[in-house]
Order: C-alpha cells, then sequence, then structure tokens
C-alpha cells in the first residue's frame, strides 16, 4: 500500500470519526450521559493520532511529487476534521465539567424518557453472531443501536446485516437501557423503587 492509498484510509476513517463526534457530543448534552461524553474523549485521542500519521504520510509523499505543494490540501482536510472533533470535544466537555444546561436543553431531556449509554457485549451473551435484523431491538426493547465499537474502530450507524460480536461495545439509545445490559450479560444493579 502506497502513501496515497494509506492517507486516503485514514481521511475516509477522520472523516466517519468526526461525524460520530459530533453526533454523540450533542447526544451526551442531550440525555446527560458521562458515559457517552468519555467516549468523545477517546475518539479524539484517536483522531489526534490520525490526523499526525497524514501529515507524516504527506511530508514523505512530498519528497517524490514534483508540485508538493498539491499535498497542501490533504493537510488542510486532516486539520479541519481535527477541529472538527476539538468541537464535538468541547461539547461533550459540557457534560464532564458538569456545567449547568441552558433551560431549553433541560425542556428537552425532561421530554424524552429514553437514555444513551453504552453496553459491552460479555462473553456468552445471546446477542453474539446474530445480526441487528435478527435481534429486532428497536421493536423488542424499545433500543437503538447507534454505533458499535469493535476494538478500535467504529461502525457508525450500523446496518440490519451488521453482526454482533463478544467485546462488541453498543451505543445504544433505550427507553430501558438494564434490558440491553441484561442482553449482553453485562452485571447491573436495579435501582430500587
Amino acid at each position: 500500500m502506497n502513501e496515497f492509498d494509506e492517507i486516503r484510509n485514514y481521511l475516509v476513517e477522520m472523516k466517519n470519526l468526526s461525524t460520530l463526534m459530533i453526533d454523540l457530543a450533542f447526544s451526551s448534552v442531550m440525555y446527560n450521559s458521562e458515559d457517552i461524553a468519555e467516549e468523545v474523549y477517546l475518539l479524539e485521542e484517536r483522531m489526534d493520532d490520525l490526523t499526525q500519521r497524514v501529515k507524516k504520510l504527506a511530508l514523505k509523499a512530498a519528497k517524490r511529487e514534483e508540485d508538493p505543494e498539491q499535498l497542501l490540501s490533504i493537510i488542510d482536510l486532516a486539520d479541519i476534521n481535527e477541529r472538527i472533533s476539538d468541537a464535538a470535544y468541547g461539547i461533550a466537555d459540557i457534560v464532564l465539567k458538569d456545567i449547568e444546561p441552558h433551560p431549553i436543553i433541560m425542556e428537552i431531556m425532561e421530554d424524552t424518557e429514553e437514555e444513551l449509554g453504552r453496553v459491552m457485549v460479555r462473553p456468552g451473551s445471546v446477542l453474539i453472531g446474530k445480526t441487528l435484523q435478527q435481534l429486532k431491538l428497536p421493536s423488542k426493547i424499545g433500543t437503538r443501536i447507534l454505533a458499535i465499537k469493535r476494538g478500535t474502530m467504529y461502525i457508525y450507524n450500523p446496518r440490519e446485516k451488521d453482526e454482533i460480536h463478544e467485546g462488541d461495545v453498543l451505543i445504544a439509545v433505550s427507553s430501558d437501557l438494564d434490558k440491553l445490559r441484561k442482553l449482553a450479560g453485562e452485571e447491573f444493579e436495579e435501582e430500587e423503587d
């Protein structure tokens, strides 16, 4: 794989990550979810790494280019994605610094009965090896999977044919996340009434 193939792959990942980060950052504020705000922090670290890789590869490729100035657009694109991720980081920071949300946001939060969170798929879970289509989580337990984190990679807006694997982290919005946690094999403490 040459530098330009690697650069292309990294830029595609950066685009997908910046989109995911903005969605998760706004969701973390709307649902007041520290869990999701922390996920944005982790993604920001990945974005920093990708930005450095793209810049190094562009500099390496510049040595062999007749007009290396053309590579400035690649560096600019990496910087733009980095700024988007920094903005998402700033949004998520509202939740983690426990800044009181504006009354409009509080009003929206009161109107929703859903919560947003991360759920780890544990060994032996009934979810393992099944596609989202087979699981029918929205209709069965009122849960929508926004993203699947598999190792360091993210599947953003997973499709019906995407399969759940052991160790996946499901980023989900649900009227009852405990139902998803139970299916995933996570231990949780039930709140007493």
